[in-house]
């Protein structure tokens, strides 16, 4: 996922970023990169983030431990953010898949089965008036990207600045 966080506007906070790395969402140098910005650019922080932005391949393994220090509290973290960057993420690239509707499916049993995106799973019923037998195989297609398309949209202006 590297870069795409800032390519798509969305604000991190350090809860974000815990919970980004230790689901592999963040790669090491991206939490040291965001560190050295809080360093750059704000004048309160505490230590464990000037350590943090100190981190090289050779430190790597202080990193969980420097973010829990920052965090402190992680244990009612909310992934809907993460869902989001994700979803955006792979609706930006969704040309360069296979199958990005299985992609989607997969991100909805990693996330638990979050109900706000049943709407573009193939597999989940329709849930509105829609009937999907008087439709073409296509146009139930362009109605799952539509759905996560809408989506999008509707959690954009929650996420990005």
């Amino acid at each position: 996922m590297s870069n795409n966080i800032t390519k798509n506007n969305v604000s991190l906070n350090w809860q974000d970023v815990l919970w980004g790395y230790e689901h592999h969402f963040l790669e090491w140098q991206e939490v040291v990169n965001y560190a050295n910005d809080k360093v750059t650019n704000e004048s309160n922080y505490d230590e464990s983030i000037i350590e943090l932005s100190m981190i090289n391949e050779t430190t790597i393994f202080n990193i969980e431990s420097l973010l829990k220090k920052i965090v402190k509290v992680d244990h009612c973290y909310s992934t809907e953010k993460w869902l989001y960057i994700i979803l955006l993420d792979l609706f930006n690239k969704q040309k360069e898949l296979d199958d990005p509707l299985g992609r989607v499916e997969e991100i909805y049993e990693n996330f638990d089965y979050p109900e706000e995106i049943e709407s573009f799973v193939r597999y989940m019923p329709v849930s509105d008036d829609y009937d999907p037998s008087k439709h073409t195989n296509d146009e139930n297609i362009n109605r799952l990207y539509s759905n996560w398309e809408n989506y999008l949209i509707n959690k954009g202006s929650t996420f990005t600045k």
